[in-house]
């Protein structure tokens, strides 16, 4: 069920991203090194959700207090799903930048909250930190191609 409820918010924020931006879900003319196309960003993310939702599983089936220690991975979750709405309907670069540094960090604080509860958890919230890290780099290569 939390695998479930993690794949229907992700293809929810994949569908509202191709109805804002349907350009975000095929190739764009303008590529830059290391870019991966659009498709392939969702379906990182769709892997990405799954393992949240199977890391909030971990969590409850080895918590004391499974309420307080998954609600920081469900909030993770949600947090990611907002991407789109907090980088203005994935136009600003620059709040993208941001985005992605706020995702890292979150990923990183909550994998250290649970670390004592599953280190499979912690492995696979951790790599939001991974794939956003690499976004990132992606993000500032994108600044650097562009005059203000």
């Amino acid at each position: 069920m939390n695998i479930g409820i993690a794949l229907s918010v992700v293809f929810l924020t994949n569908f509202f991203i191709f109805l804002i931006n349907p350009s975000e879900m095929g190739t764009s003319s303008e590529r830059y090194r290391l870019e991966p196309p659009g498709w392939v960003i969702g379906l990182v993310w769709t892997f990405l959700f799954a393992g949240l939702g199977a890391a909030r599983w971990l969590v409850i089936e080895n918590s004391d207090r499974p309420i307080k220690d998954t609600n920081w991975v469900f909030s993770l979750l949600l947090f990611c799903a907002a991407y789109p709405l907090y980088t203005l309907g994935l136009r600003s670069v620059v709040m993208g930048l941001i985005g992605n540094a706020a995702t890292c960090v979150i990923a990183l604080w909550v994998a250290s909250q649970i670390r004592r509860r599953s280190l499979t958890a912690t492995f696979l919230v951790s790599t939001v930190a991974v794939w956003v890290t690499f976004a990132s780099f992606l993000t500032v290569e994108q600044l650097r191609g562009r005059s203000f």
